[in-house]
């Protein structure tokens, strides 16, 4: 009887502790450092949205949960907190792309102004109405 209490807390207790680090680890996970990330496509709005418009699941399997840079126009710089968020926008006025930035990338993001092209890179994360890239950096800011 001693012996099934035994095994019956230990058991317990095994799995107590893996949950607390599942937990730990949930909470305390940082992302994906982009810079590391391979690029998978380099890409303009415009592209990227007539790709989605063209065919949106074949589009979707071969960009999502990839790094891949895309240049555009910003139209809209947003914060929430210390990060922040691009709103880059190409032909189509409806259809934006959506990167929300890296915390690291505040001081660049301060130097932007609207309609300056930007090159960013971050992980496609989905696509509604507008195309959704977390963990995003600038690589570029090509002001002509």
């Amino acid at each position: 009887m001693k012996r099934n209490s035994y095994i019956k807390i230990g058991i317990i207790s095994i799995a107590s502790i893996v949950c607390i680090l599942s937990v730990y680890g949930i909470f305390n996970y940082k992302g994906v450092d982009t810079r590391e990330a391979k690029t998978e496509i380099s890409i303009t709005t415009n592209e990227l949205f007539k790709d989605f418009d063209n065919d949106k699941e074949a589009s979707l399997n071969q960009y999502i949960e990839k790094a891949i840079e895309v240049n555009g126009a910003l139209y809209k710089v947003t914060r929430k907190g210390d990060t922040y968020s691009l709103l880059l926008r190409g032909n189509q006025i409806n259809k934006l792309v959506l990167c929300e930035m890296q915390k690291d990338q505040a001081p660049l993001v301060e130097t932007l102004k609207i309609g300056d092209e930007v090159k960013v890179k971050g992980i496609l994360k989905g696509f509604l109405m507008d195309a959704i890239l977390l963990n995003c950096i600038i690589l570029e800011e090509i002001n002509e």
